[in-house]
């Protein structure tokens, strides 16, 4: 599997849209890594990890295709992880597909290429948001299934895991084990540290990459979110129940400005404990 960050920042972004903190104003001056678009992330360019307001200009930025994804898994409802208006641009007229595209542009679009069938994954809240802002996922050539922690499912070719998190209320957010050929990953955004039967549930598995959330950074855990010394225990317990395969890695994402120095500061602290600092535009082969 090889993953790319199409984003790595929190709520707002990094910088703060209106903020002059020392962070913000560093990094608007810096520039590079220390820019960061919302959360998500593409697997092998086939399996979209949320669909937040800046993925698919940061999937531009990066020369990376997200129009042949047959997947996406949504981990939850928030705006800078589901951004709904996103798939309205799937709609077109069927019948112009076939036809030049001068003659096409006179038709009813917005999209004039065919396109794979997008498999939609979420939990009841998400249903519920994208059921409240979309009218018909066929005319999107989508379709959507409701998941649930710890039911297991295959698509594509992937087998996916859903994790229930500790974020805004019991059941509002999910993270994904994701495994393919003999590779595992988990992705776990908007996390918090687990419940107990979801410790249990993650401690099963060997994993050969861990992204986890580092919203809260140099601050204290707080609003079902995760902070560095939450990442340093999450790190303690996989290594405590031999979930670590060899060479396996332990990226942050889901930075805020606020709590998280820019990225030419922190990632030496992160390095320090173990870990890794993800960043836009990052791609990891697994």
């Amino acid at each position: 599997m090889q993953l790319t960050f199409l984003g790595t920042g929190a709520g707002e972004g990094y910088p703060g849209l209106w903020c002059r903190c020392p962070h913000c104003t560093y990094a608007r001056k810096t520039g590079g890594k220390n820019i960061r678009g919302n959360s998500c992330a593409v697997i092998d360019g086939q399996l979209m990890l949320d669909i937040g307001p800046m993925g698919f200009l940061n999937a531009a930025r990066f020369q990376v295709d997200l129009t042949q994804a047959g997947m996406l898994l949504i981990t939850h409802p928030h705006p800078d992880h589901l951004y709904p208006y996103h798939l309205h641009w799937r709609i077109t007229d069927d019948d112009a597909l076939s036809l030049p595209f001068g003659e096409q542009m006179h038709r009813f679009g917005p999209r004039f290429t065919n396109v794979p069938e997008l498999h939609i994954y979420g939990n009841a809240c998400v249903e519920k948001a994208l059921s409240t802002q979309l009218d018909d996922f066929s005319r999107m050539k989508a379709s959507f299934t409701r998941i649930r922690e710890g039911e297991t499912f295959t698509d594509n070719g992937y087998t996916v895991t859903p994790v229930r998190g500790n974020h805004h209320e019991p059941g509002f957010a999910h993270s994904y084990i994701i495994q393919k050929a003999g590779k595992t990953m988990m992705y776990a955004l908007d996390s918090g540290i687990f419940d107990g039967d979801m410790l249990e549930l993650v401690g099963r598995y060997q994993y050969d990459l861990i992204v986890m959330e580092g919203t809260t950074g140099l601050n204290e855990q707080y609003g079902g979110h995760m902070c560095l010394e939450a990442n340093k225990k999450m790190a303690a317990f996989y290594r405590e129940h031999d979930c670590l395969k060899p060479g396996c890695r332990i990226l942050l994402s889901h930075m805020s400005p606020h709590w998280c120095p820019p990225h030419d500061w922190y990632e030496t602290i992160v390095a320090q404990e173990g870990m890794e600092l993800a960043y836009d535009g990052l791609t990891v082969e697994i």
